[in-house]
């Protein structure tokens, strides 16, 4: 993997690390034994909207750190 590629991945791994930082926030809100129901509902829409927020970053990260000859360069500049 070169550079480029290697710091892409990087960068697209710094920031699914936030989304999921603001899906643990999410979960260990739901923890809370005080909650009223309406609360545990709004934890658990925020837990689900991170989920789905992690997943297409997630996805491409997979897809530029994969084998080299996928054809993907790995730089935005440049078409395959």
């Amino acid at each position: 993997m070169d550079e480029d590629r290697r710091e892409l991945v990087r960068r697209m791994f710094a920031a699914v690390t936030a989304l999921i930082e603001t899906a643990h926030e999410a979960a260990i809100a739901g923890l809370s034994e005080a909650l009223t129901a309406e609360a545990y509902a709004g934890a658990a829409r925020r837990l689900q909207g991170a989920a789905r927020d992690i997943a297409a970053p997630a996805e491409a990260t997979t897809v530029i750190a994969g084998p080299s000859d996928s054809g993907f360069s790995g730089r935005l500049d440049q078409t395959p």
